[in-house]
């Protein structure tokens, strides 16, 4: 009995709030978020190694990575379409080429060698300090190893190969180059004659060698580091046959793209 002038409890709701499959539900689908979200935090993306390896892609825009997987200042565009509409992506060995970019991170080459899938080809371009000594044409043996690498990487893609040998604008006479255009030639050739040496060798006819000389700069050679960028060998593995003179050379493309910097040094 209750005391006089105690408060009555409040009525039991007999009815539930919400229906007893809806609460198993909701702990289910909490479980399950909870577990997805697990899964995405204990996954992790090499965002470093994820934009070095875009870098070497600066082609046709094809698809564009989203800020979820780099930051909006490091979107990039992946070339994997050709003027054709091919997949030129599958004219590349993707194994080798992966190769090719760990080789050069491993060597700490990023920024002495730069290479571009464009519509043309596979455009590599190196800079002399690797390639050659001053004021020579023999390919140095670190160079070697270089283009080894390269050649590896296409196998059968390539129908032809453009090596173009470019200086800075500082006049070179020796016994040997009286000047710039014999230099350049001499270089371009160098890396011509050990390209025929390599596995992937093509018909020697799809070879092509071209000295500029310092006639087709990159940057102003009013500078040190503008000079340095200008010492180069420009190599276009592309992906159209060259035979005669009736059906002219591909030219490389002259892309004003970051070469390396470095201490000036005589061509």
């Amino acid at each position: 009995m209750a005391k006089k002038g105690a408060a009555a409890p409040p009525p039991e709701d007999d009815d539930p709030s919400a229906p007893f499959w809806m609460t198993t539900f909701s702990d289910m689908a909490t479980l399950l978020l909870t577990f997805f979200i697990m899964i995405v935090s204990m996954s992790t993306v090499e965002v470093k190694k994820f934009q070095e390896a875009i870098s070497y892609f600066p082609g046709r825009t094809s698809f564009l990575l989203e800020d979820a997987v780099l930051p909006p200042t490091k979107k990039q565009v992946v070339a994997t379409e050709s003027a054709g509409g091919e997949d030129i992506t599958d004219m590349v060995n993707a194994e080798r080429f992966e190769s090719l970019l760990e080789y050069l991170e491993a060597e700490g080459l990023q920024d002495k060698v730069q290479v571009n899938l464009t519509e043309q080809g596979l455009h590599v371009v190196i800079v002399d300090s690797i390639m050659f000594a001053s004021g020579e044409a023999h390919l140095l043996s670190q160079s070697r190893e270089v283009l080894t690498q390269v050649a590896k990487v296409l196998g059968e893609s390539a129908k032809s190969v453009v090596v173009e040998g470019h200086t800075d604008d500082r006049p070179i006479a020796t016994s040997r180059f009286p000047t710039n255009w014999e230099l350049s030639g001499a270089r371009a050739f160098s890396v011509v004659r050990f390209l025929l040496g390599e596995p992937s060798t093509l018909d020697p006819s799809g070879y092509v060698g071209i000295g500029y000389g310092e006639f087709r700069p990159v940057e102003s050679n009013a500078t040190a580091a503008g000079r340095a960028k200008n010492r180069r060998v420009e190599i276009l593995f592309s992906w159209e046959p060259w035979q005669n003179s009736s059906n002219p050379a591909p030219r490389a493309p002259n892309l004003k793209e970051s070469l390396p910097r470095e201490a000036a040094r005589p061509s």
